[in-house]
């Protein structure tokens, strides 16, 4: 029996999530908690999702998050993508970087460039740029974290870094299509909408695989982003790029549309 659209959505917030109660996803879908549980029931039988009193999750091994596990996915093209976006960046910019796995990719790379001063929500990458003993001045902003993928959260989050002014925004997203970007999770919504309206220039990191996928949650247009780092895009797309630049990594045919 084929999957409904809602069933294949519930499942790549679990992957972007880990885990979710059953009261969140109803609200999420706008529909009850006893359609989210029949679509749940669905699922588990499938074994795509674990079941537990009042949520679900994805069944993985207990070892490993659910964030961890996405770190080291498409590995080498969040690589290829983070060394184009570096390249990219003038000498002396201010970044506010995203607390996505590819924005992870790009702090390491930036450990090798010269001081900078970057915002970021991501104590990940926080970390990353702390161990990679560069020279940078990072700021954080305060608020809860959230320990499944090290994040902090919060209207005071945001309300803090809409203070700044930097020159470049880095974020990735869930899914891209023809109407735009999505997202799943309403708080980073928020965020990229606010840090959208604030930076200079707006940078989109996103493998291709990401522009076959759906997600909930309208983020922005394709003419809110500046700049589109990917490894292919298909024409749909392209097409509507013609006021930004679209940079592909080296290794594809092509610099920029």
């Amino acid at each position: 029996m084929a999957r409904t659209r809602r069933q294949e959505q519930i499942l790549a917030l679990l992957a972007a999530r880990g885990k979710a109660a059953i009261s969140f996803l109803a609200e999420e879908f706008d529909v009850s908690d006893e359609t989210i549980r029949r679509d749940l029931k669905i699922l588990s039988a499938e074994r795509k999702v674990e079941k537990f009193h009042g949520g679900v999750r994805l069944p993985m091994p207990r070892s490993e998050a659910p964030f961890d596990r996405r770190l080291s996915e498409n590995a080498s093209i969040k690589t290829e993508l983070a060394i184009r976006t570096a390249q990219y960046i003038r000498e002396g910019a201010t970044l506010l970087l995203d607390n996505s796995t590819t924005a992870c990719f790009l702090a390491k790379e930036l450990t090798r460039r010269e001081p900078m001063t970057i915002l970021t929500i991501s104590l990940e990458i926080a970390q990353i740029l702390n161990s990679g003993g560069s020279q940078h001045r990072v700021i954080l902003p305060g608020g809860e974290m959230r320990q499944a993928d090290r994040t902090l959260t919060g209207a005071g989050t945001i309300s803090y870094l809409s203070t700044f002014s930097p020159s470049y925004f880095i974020m990735s997203v869930v899914a891209g299509s023809s109407g735009g970007c999505q997202d799943f999770d309403l708080f980073e919504v928020e965020f990229k909408r606010a840090m959208i309206a604030r930076a200079d220039e707006t940078i989109l990191m996103m493998d291709a695989g990401k522009f076959s996928k759906s997600g909930l949650i309208h983020v922005c247009d394709w003419s809110e982003i500046d700049v589109l780092v990917t490894d292919a895009a298909p024409p749909e797309i392209t097409e509507q790029f013609d006021h930004g630049h679209l940079l592909l990594p080296h290794t594809a045919q092509g610099d920029t549309v």
